[in-house]
């Protein structure tokens, strides 16, 4: 039990370092990575500094648009490899692998497309549309998703449990930043207003 379980973590581990280390060998992605890592690491410290600002509708939009960009350059990348399957010829030898990243890109257009609809027209309530559309979601899903086609790694279930938890890292690595990150003067100020109208 204890041995089953101490394999699962070493590839657990082993299937970390590989999406971690993939920008720096298909050095390709970057042209898409690096300005969705900006903007996850921008908004987050945005949204850390200002407490007060919560998500609205139009940025719920604006991060959906953005994971369609995503979608559209995955999409775009497998046609000029000839691996968007159902629209380029796929040899052979590939086509397993080229049916996975085009389901992937697929799925992240369908994806984007849905929440935005959903939050275009404030289908779902606030609670639910901004939790599903917030940067950090949607860029670590567009961050992986990048990876994922724009690597070789081999696409499989022994994935998952390091998606997870690179993901969980972000989450804890993004709280610890908010929660050392100084609040605006601003804000304090207005706290303080606060507290003194009430005494």
């Amino acid at each position: 039990m204890v041995s089953g379980l101490e394999t699962a973590i070493n590839l657990m581990l082993e299937r970390t370092v590989d999406i971690l280390k993939q920008p720096l060998i298909n050095t390709e992605m970057l042209w898409i990575l690096l300005p969705l890592l900006v903007a996850l690491f921008l908004m987050e410290l945005y949204f850390g500094r200002y407490k007060e600002e919560k998500l609205g509708w139009n940025s719920a939009v604006s991060n959906s648009i953005v994971l369609f960009f995503v979608g559209m350059n995955l999409a775009s990348f497998l046609y000029s490899k000839n691996m968007l399957v159902g629209l380029t010829t796929v040899a052979p030898e590939v086509l397993e692998v080229a049916s996975q990243k085009t389901f992937i890109a697929f799925i992240i257009l369908l994806e984007s497309i849905f929440l935005l609809v959903l939050n275009f027209f404030h289908l779902v309530s606030k609670r639910f549309a901004f939790g599903l559309s917030s940067a950090l979601i949607m860029n670590y899903i567009g961050v992986i998703s990048i990876v994922l086609i724009y690597s070789n790694i081999p696409i499989n279930l022994s994935l998952l449990p390091a998606v997870l938890f690179l993901f969980i890292v972000t989450v804890l690595f993004f709280w610890i930043l908010q929660f050392l990150e100084p609040k605006a003067e601003e804000e304090e100020e207005e706290e303080k207003e606060e507290e003194s109208e009430e005494e």
